[in-house]
């Protein structure tokens, strides 16, 4: 656990978008100073990366030392155990890949853990055995996407095992604000369907204004809520992050 009380921590999902250049980062600046640029805005990050494949040692070392020390980095578990083998006989890369990620210690979050969307409440025994199989030290988020899951059923496993639901703005999902550990986890999709141009339309201050009820809500019932916008959302997540921490009144860690 942290030791700090800050209990709403947002941010995006990835920090190294390459249409970022120009906004978030100088034209100019190595992509190499892009993470602690970012870590000068916000308070955490969802490394999207992380489900792609598994990062050296050095690489989770290199992020560690380049962040603040409050700072909290949520990684995604890889799609190698959460879609190829559809959570079967991945122990051994579960393993690697929880010993290489622990290298961020403190500075470690709740890991993302995505279902497939034809991930199906049929493979409850399944899943329910993968849960069972997740070592305690480290926290959990899990995100279905598959639309029997909203069970009750599912919410009491998710309680007994301190697992998070994530509360999604997404086309796959209803928006469903339930707490079934000890903190929240939030991840603003938007509708990545729709076309770049229609995206970078989108009104950030209108589309996440009633946001704010629900995320009140979840601080009041949890110790920390977590909320990553994705790119998908409006098309520029660092826009969107920063009009969320303005509606919340939340500061940017440079104000």
């Amino acid at each position: 656990m942290r030791s700090d009380d800050q209990t709403l921590r947002l941010g995006t999902s990835g920090w190294s978008h390459r249409d970022w250049a120009g906004k978030l980062y100088p034209h100019d600046m190595p992509a190499a100073d892009y993470l602690p640029a970012y870590a000068q805005q916000f308070s955490a990050v969802e490394i999207e990366s992380t489900f792609y494949d598994i990062p050296s040692p050095q690489t989770v070392q290199a992020w560690y030392r380049r962040v603040p020390d409050d700072f909290l980095f949520c990684p995604c578990v890889p799609r190698a155990i959460m879609h190829d083998p559809r959570l079967a006989l991945t122990s051994d890369t579960l393993e690697t890949f929880l010993n290489v990620i622990s290298g961020l210690g403190e500075k470690l979050g709740p890991l993302l853990l995505q279902l497939p969307e034809n991930f199906r409440y049929a493979e409850r025994e399944l899943f329910e055995a993968f849960l069972q199989s997740l070592p305690s030290p480290f926290q959990f988020a899990v995100e279905f996407r598959h639309g029997s899951w909203i069970k009750d059923t599912t919410f009491t496993l998710l309680e007994s095992q301190d697992i998070a639901w994530v509360v999604v703005d997404a086309p796959f999902l209803p928006r469903i604000a339930r707490v079934t550990a000890p903190f929240a986890y939030v991840r603003w999709h938007g509708r990545p369907g729709v076309a770049q141009r229609a995206r970078h339309e989108v009104d950030p201050a209108s589309a996440l204004r009633p946001w704010l009820p629900i995320l009140r809500d979840l601080q009041r019932q949890c110790d920390r809520v977590y909320g990553f916008v994705r790119n998908s959302f409006s098309g520029y997540a660092p826009r969107d992050c920063h009009t969320l921490l303005h509606l919340t009144g939340e500061s940017t860690r440079t104000e």
